[in-house]
């Protein structure tokens, strides 16, 4: 019985690699002993054969669950030293401030940043990139709990509130500012960076004139002036990479 090329090229895979049954193999023998297109396609397999496209989708599965595993580890053990290292930090400043004052004084400052501190920063250390709007969520609602706190423990003159909740204010605004920036210019990084970095010029400007308002504080001097000059070059090296590799 003759067979056509269509049908032979659909089983020349599985004659290949010699998992068709011998009927089949018979008729695709006989095709091939008179047709040297068909001849030529399937010395052409070679590398494509079934067998080899299942082991390298597996090799592929398993380089990136590999992957996975060492990334989720290193974020773990990266989470464990941060956690780690602020609850050392909390329990030295109780220690040392009971053995000196034989009571919670001044420590209860740095137990309070340092709880603040693991609240913030534990999305980032645990889930890398996909911690920061986690992050940034947490921060927006524990930042003025946390200077009431502090206001509570240092102030004696009554302006770390009010001073600390309008530039926590200008400062999340900015910082989610940053967020939406990436979001739009997420396949631009580059010029992501470099608008960020001039939106911060506008954003000092107006902590400055805020601080102005309500403390003795210039407007404007010369470190403003040399900061945002640096930041002006860094951004211009940004649009310069981001045109460069665009193009």
């Amino acid at each position: 019985m003759k067979i056509s090329c269509y049908v032979v090229t659909d089983l020349l895979p599985l004659y290949h690699d010699g998992v068709c049954n011998q009927s089949t193999k018979k008729l695709v023998a006989e095709h091939l002993d008179e047709c040297e297109p068909c001849r030529a396609l399937l010395n052409k397999i070679g590398n494509t054969t079934i067998d080899d496209k299942i082991k390298a989708e597996r090799q592929e599965v398993i380089m990136h669950q590999t992957k996975a595993l060492r990334t989720r580890y290193a974020q773990n053990i990266g989470t464990a030293i941060h956690l780690g290292l602020l609850f050392l930090g909390l329990l030295t400043c109780l220690i040392v401030d009971i053995a000196i004052s034989g009571a919670l004084t001044w420590s209860l400052i740095p137990v309070s940043a340092c709880i603040f501190a693991g609240f913030v920063l534990t999305p980032i250390t645990k889930n890398g990139a996909k911690g920061i709007m986690p992050s940034l969520i947490i921060l927006s609602i524990l930042v003025v709990p946390f200077l009431f706190t502090l206001s509570l423990l240092t102030d004696s003159d009554g302006l770390l509130l009010p001073i600390g909740i309008r530039m926590s204010v200008i400062a999340l605004a900015y910082l989610w500012g940053v967020v939406a920036i990436f979001e739009v210019l997420r396949s631009r990084k580059f010029m992501a960076s470099a608008v960020s970095l001039l939106l911060a010029i506008p954003v000092s400007i107006l902590i400055n004139f805020t601080l102005s308002r309500i403390i003795t504080s210039s407007l404007f001097d010369i470190w403003d002036a040399m900061s945002f000059a640096i930041i002006v070059g860094v951004a211009a090296i940004f649009i310069f990479l981001d045109f460069y590799f665009r193009n």
